[in-house]
């Protein structure tokens, strides 16, 4: 390494060893926090940014915050060293840019590449257009649609439901492109969505009503930073982890309070849930895994990944939702809730890691989608209920308020088992598991 360096800086004066220092710091930190932006687990980042330090012969130290990254170089020596702060830019989820940035860092310490080939690389795939607008918008409809399916919805509720969620959706899109305030802007869709979905209950009276309002607004639920906030608090990035589990939860509650205004409007209240029997395990369970790989691929496409990890994405979907079910309604499991998504989890975080490695492409970006379709939408939904029902009736608040410990600590639970076990093989195989965008995916 030391003959590597002084081949690169034969005679350097200090001003120019500070300048090097300061033009590829500021490079590392527009690559790391646009990672952040993007919606990257904090070790990749970690990972791809040191990677690229080690090929300008560097030492680099990272430290994440919330909304800043602080990025240190020093020279091989230390006796120089440069530290620059970089604001997270607003940039939505983006996992192609995540997969085309982790090549981009292993390419910088195969082939060594200059500081100016890196800044050209960079800026091509962040301008890369996302997918069309239109295709998401359906997509994401069919998705929540096929969720409201997998929580007992009938067809006239999947009906209403794609609806909801196309009208709500095509607002979001409207909103964020005019840079309205994402608090704002969830509040707004979540009104929208569910002011649609209670029409089953003011005029179409089609059999699953709860379904059909329950649903309509899940499509909104910040799976990727709720799933990203507990694997980073398990891989001890707790500060990170707890800011985005954070901000998931104040999207949450925007999404309750566009709900409680629709239940205020028109003064309706489900107390009682659909829960269909299905006799036939097997093939309940098959078919439960069909609905929740097209409500994964819907999903996925928010994020906006390769269309080579679709497939894949809705084949763990599939998988990962017929283990549950199978494990929760078979006569010699019977499991609970909690333990039967940890299983589901476990299993998805198995085929990820040698389907990332087969077409070279990070294992949470098939990971994390496919979880998507068993976030515990439902339960989340009965706990902002109750929520509001403690409010609006003290005088019973006591029974809604132990309903609502039981609804959020079940969604809780169910979330941090099914993405503990989800991580699990990936933590296990970590050094396969980063290194699989070292050559780039056909």
């Amino acid at each position: 390494m030391n003959d590597n360096i002084q081949e690169t800086h034969p005679v350097q004066s200090v001003a120019d060893i500070h300048k090097d220092l300061k033009e590829k710091a500021i490079f590392l930190a527009e690559y790391a926090a646009t990672l952040e932006a993007v919606g990257v687990q904090t070790s990749r980042i970690q990972y791809n940014t040191i990677r690229i330090a080690k090929s300008f012969g560097y030492w680099c130290n990272i430290l994440m915050f919330p909304q800043t990254i602080s990025i240190t170089l020093h020279n091989e020596n230390r006796e120089h060293s440069y530290t620059y702060v970089k604001k997270t830019p607003a940039m939505a989820l983006n996992f192609k840019i995540n997969m085309k940035l982790s090549h981009l860092s292993w390419r910088a310490f195969d082939e060594k590449l200059p500081l100016e080939t890196l800044w050209s690389e960079f800026r091509r795939i962040i301008s890369e257009p996302r997918e069309s607008r239109w295709t998401v918008l359906i997509l994401v409809a069919f998705a929540n649609a096929c969720f409201c399916r997998l929580f007992d919805g009938n067809y006239t509720s999947m009906c209403i439901v794609w609806i909801a969620t196309f009208v709500g959706f095509f607002v979001r899109q409207e909103l964020t492109k005019r840079r309205w305030n994402v608090l704002a802007v969830f509040t707004i869709c979540s009104f929208v969505s569910t002011m649609i979905g209670a029409t089953d209950y003011l005029y179409f009276h089609g059999g699953t009503e709860d379904m059909s309002l329950g649903t309509s607004m899940l499509y909104l639920i910040p799976g990727v930073p709720i799933i990203n906030g507990v694997m980073d608090t398990i891989d001890k990035h707790v500060l990170n982890g707890f800011a985005r589990l954070l901000n998931a939860g104040l999207l949450i509650v925007s999404i309750a309070l566009g709900l409680s205004f629709t239940l205020t409007i028109f003064d309706v209240n489900p107390f009682v849930f659909t829960k269909l029997t299905r006799p036939d395990v097997v093939s309940a369970a098959v078919a439960d895994g069909l609905f929740a790989a097209v409500a994964g691929t819907g999903f996925a496409i928010i994020s906006n990944p390769p269309r080579k990890a679709l497939f894949i994405t809705a084949c763990l979907s599939c998988v990962g939702h017929g283990v549950r079910y199978f494990f929760m309604h078979h006569p010699q499991f019977m499991c609970d809730q909690v333990v039967a998504s940890s299983l589901a989890g476990l299993v998805v975080g198995l085929l990820a890691v040698p389907a990332a490695m087969k077409i070279h492409y990070p294992a949470e970006g098939f990971a994390f989608p496919a979880l998507l379709a068993m976030v515990p939408g439902m339960f989340a939904y009965k706990a902002v209920r109750d929520l509001i029902d403690i409010v609006q009736m003290p005088d019973v608040a006591n029974e809604y308020i132990t309903r609502f410990f039981h609804n959020s600590s079940l969604t809780v639970m169910v979330m941090f088992g099914m993405v503990a076990c989800c991580v699990i093989p990936i933590f296990l195989f970590r050094k396969e598991t980063f290194s699989v965008t070292r050559k780039e995916g056909k």
